[in-house]
């Protein structure tokens, strides 16, 4: 199976956690293709103790990709924050605005309506989660993540037939290309024969045709890189039949086998129809390796 870098799922949560009682929040994770994996996350400074713990269980269930994971609390999350006031603020501002007013000798009086204007008046405190209620949560967080993951091995499934479609067009081109070399070296092999039997009667001219035909022979001869060409293509086969989940690097790097040895098939075998046959599989290699770089 193949699973797509890229997907995006949301849900709505709702909790009744052991200690702190019901909460409700949404979670929503998207997840685009990058070559490690990365995950930024944007939550409630309450829920910031457990930021560390939330991507490593990204990590295990998603491989690979640039994750966004974004929670927000719905109606209320008085169960996990509340506010508070700061004595010690307000008794900062008092005794202040007393040792102003008597240094500088202001008349007036100070209301609670100006107190409540000041800042760091009112403060917000985090509740302490218990092991059971980051458990809670995490698992939650955690159901999300395995919906996306859903999302993203049904876009593998698109993808894994797109590419097969890609390698059997290529296998199908290799094995015309094998063809014409083949018929390419008869030809040179016969004309070798012809040759040779003109230096045998000692024509110094057939014979410096017969070296030339020789170092022709030698560089069309194009065997090794259709066989490691087809080797490789084995090699996609057989690793769209595991289960391991991670197969985008491993494919990226066979891709690149794939194009060296196409590559180097078109630099010794110059021939007309079997460069216009290699420059449609390098193209069919090119679209393959772009669909690549969505993979896990």
């Amino acid at each position: 199976m193949l699973a797509s870098m890229t997907g995006f799922s949301s849900k709505l949560v709702s909790l009744d956690l052991p200690k702190l009682g019901k909460i409700s929040f949404s979670v929503e994770i998207k997840s685009v293709n990058t070559r490690f994996f990365e995950a930024l996350c944007k939550m409630p400074s309450s829920l910031s103790c457990l930021e560390i713990k939330i991507i490593n269980l990204l990590q295990k269930k998603l491989s690979r990709g640039r994750v966004y994971v974004t929670i927000r609390f719905v109606d209320t999350h008085g169960a996990l924050e509340c506010i508070t006031h700061s004595l010690s603020n307000v008794k900062g501002y008092v005794e202040s605005a007393k040792a102003i007013q008597k240094e500088l000798n202001i008349s007036g009086t100070l209301e609670i309506s100006d107190v409540l204007q000041l800042s760091d008046v009112f403060v917000t405190t985090s509740s302490e989660l218990s092991e059971q209620d980051e458990k809670f949560i995490l698992d939650a967080i955690g159901g999300v993540a395995d919906q996306l993951m859903s999302v993203r091995l049904e876009e593998g499934k698109q993808l894994k037939l797109d590419l097969e479609k890609r390698f059997a067009l290529c296998k199908e081109k290799i094995l015309y290309v094998e063809k014409l070399s083949k018929e390419l070296m008869d030809s040179i092999k016969k004309d070798i024969g012809q040759k040779l039997v003109l230096v045998e009667k000692g024509d110094e001219v057939a014979k410096l045709q017969l070296d030339d035909l020789y170092m022709t022979l030698n560089k069309v001869d194009v065997h090794e890189e259709i066989t490691r060409f087809k080797g490789h293509l084995q090699s996609v086969e057989n690793l769209f039949t595991q289960d391991k989940i991670e197969k985008g690097k491993r494919l990226d790097f066979i891709l690149q086998e794939l194009l060296r040895e196409v590559n180097t098939t078109m630099a010794k075998c110059s021939h007309l129809d079997i460069s216009t046959e290699c420059v449609d599989i390098k193209v069919e290699l090119e679209k393959a390796r772009e669909q690549t770089q969505n993979i896990v």
